[in-house]
């Protein structure tokens, strides 16, 4: 029971960060204050990481982090699976269950920000990678898990 109330109450501080931001409207923030949530947050990342993150958000979601993205990565940032998969959401920009060449870009770009140890691959060795059921498609699930792999290799 004491993890629920310690969830509870780190989800509260991080939403409360979240829309202590200036540019918080309408259930969003401007990427211009992601440096603050993170440095609020206290989750430790350089400079370079935190404008890698920040160039993630304007390229592939328009500059903007909405309240219910961010409470899913920053909940799950402990959670290897959990946040695997809230990578292999966000990426997923057509929401078509699938992940296409071009999303892929984006979630190599965010592993390698999160985590700068890790290797680039291909689109074409990801599918063979991740491809679990051979259908020439890597959906959200086989991409969570390909990522979860990735990150604790």
């Amino acid at each position: 029971m004491a993890a629920a109330a310690d969830y509870r109450d780190r989800r509260d501080e991080l939403e409360r960060i979240f829309k202590s931001m200036p540019t918080y409207k309408d259930g969003y923030i401007s990427t211009t204050d992601f440096g603050s949530v993170i440095k609020e947050m206290k989750y430790g990342r350089t400079n370079e990481q935190v404008q890698g993150y920040v160039d993630y958000w304007d390229k592939h979601h328009e500059g903007k982090l909405q309240i219910e993205t961010f409470m899913s990565h920053a909940t799950s940032l402990y959670k290897t699976s959990e946040f695997a998969r809230q990578y292999a959401i966000a990426a997923d920009s057509d929401n078509n269950g699938f992940i296409s060449s071009d999303e892929f870009v984006g979630i190599v770009t965010l592993m390698c920000i999160h985590d700068p140890e890790l290797v680039g691959k291909s689109y074409s060795e990801f599918v063979d990678e991740a491809d679990t059921n051979k259908d020439g498609k890597v959906s959200i699930e086989e991409c969570a898990s390909w990522i979860e792999n990735q990150l604790n290799k």
